[in-house]
């Protein structure tokens, strides 16, 4: 059962989104069908065949960049880790009022300003779920500290004695903090402490076709990234590609035993190479 279109367009940009964040030696095509199921809401088992076969296409084409992908990192604004989206050069307006209140609302603008300032010179929330509640907790930290330092500070004419300036103490990481990092690697799948299995997956070592162990230079067994990453080093060596047209191969002697082919498109040439790697059970 092939994918429509519109199912195709859809899916596309999920899995390469979830190749841009993975680590192309330990990611497997389990977890990208989970992670795009996440995303999508519903069973894809019925699926499983035609989407197995996406994901290979785009893993290939991420392999062939070096596992680099084109989706742009996140932008961040140094003015609005605290989502307020404030301007620091902005200040909100402050109508006309009595003398009497004058001076209590400049007061307060100025005590606002120097929070918001305190703020948001705290460090960016971190991408990471599990830290949201501890950079959550520090903001909040600050804006107290913030908050008590302009009570010490004398006001006019009042007190001028300079208060004791407060020691910083480095606070020592909490259970919840601890909790909170083993839940995370726990739900993100860590690989950390566990040897990376390289011969399952993506990673198995697969047999290639006489044709495609003749174009890549007698080679027998080979992963599939490794060899779509040869092929491409073929492909540049002998520039094949079309200059008017990038995605289009014109097939040599060698590749045309292989792809039947005298141009073929750098998309069919994935599904064609899938003909060409057998497992060492078959």
């Amino acid at each position: 059962m092939s994918l429509s279109p519109d199912a195709r367009e859809n899916y596309v940009p999920i899995i390469d989104s979830i190749l841009a964040k993975s680590d192309l030696t330990t990611i497997s095509e389990k977890r990208i069908r989970k992670g795009l199921q996440d995303v999508v809401g519903y069973d894809l088992t019925p699926q499983k065949a035609a989407i197995k076969q996406l994901i290979m296409e785009r893993f290939d084409i991420f392999a062939e960049k070096g596992g680099i992908g084109e989706s742009p990192q996140p932008e961040s604004n140094s003015a609005s880790t605290n989502g307020y989206g404030k301007d620091k050069d902005s200040v909100t307006p402050v109508e006309p009022s009595s003398p009497a209140q004058s001076s209590k609302s400049q007061k307060r603008q100025a005590e606002s300003e120097e929070r918001e300032d305190l703020a948001g010179k705290t460090p960016p929330a971190k991408k990471k779920k599990s830290d949201h509640d501890v950079d959550a907790d520090a903001v909040f930290a600050a804006k107290l500290q913030a908050e008590e330092n302009l009570r010490a500070r004398p006001t006019r004419g009042g007190n001028t004695r300079r208060t004791q300036p407060v020691k910083k103490k480095t606070k020592a990481k909490t259970a919840k903090k601890v909790r909170a990092e083993d839940d995370s690697d726990l739900e993100s799948g860590s690989d950390a402490g566990k040897k990376v299995n390289r011969s399952t997956g993506f990673h198995k070592p697969l047999n290639l076709s006489p044709a495609l162990s003749a174009l890549l230079g007698g080679e027998l067994t080979l992963s599939r990234p490794q060899t779509v990453k040869k092929i491409w080093a073929y492909i540049h060596e002998h520039e094949l590609q079309d200059p008017s047209d990038r995605r289009q191969i014109r097939c040599d002697e060698p590749m045309r035993a292989v792809f039947k082919q005298d141009r073929i498109h750098m998309f069919t040439m994935t599904k064609i190479l899938s003909q060409n790697l057998y497992s060492p059970d078959e």
